[in-house]
């Protein structure tokens, strides 16, 4: 089951501090795919999500953590 998508890759981005060019890098594509992708003008390839998950050992449960991490440090009204 892929769990990385267009909703939730800005996320992980954030919470690991990575460029668009470093996060595109861990999937093989360039940093202006992964801007693409996190601006909803494309879709991100499930072969390309399943290389991040693995590259980043991302689960179910840490990524709810990375999520509550994020949510936690937004700025109030955002």
């Amino acid at each position: 089951m892929t769990i990385v998508n267009e909703s939730n890759i800005g996320i992980i981005r954030a919470v690991y501090r990575l460029s668009y060019e470093e996060i595109g890098a861990l999937m093989g594509v360039s940093g202006r795919f992964v801007s693409y992708v996190e601006n909803g003008a494309r879709n991100l390839p499930k072969v390309r999500a399943n290389m991040l998950e693995k590259k980043l050992d991302l689960t179910p449960d840490k990524l709810t953590r990375l999520t509550e991490i994020y949510r936690d440090t937004l700025l109030p009204g955002k």
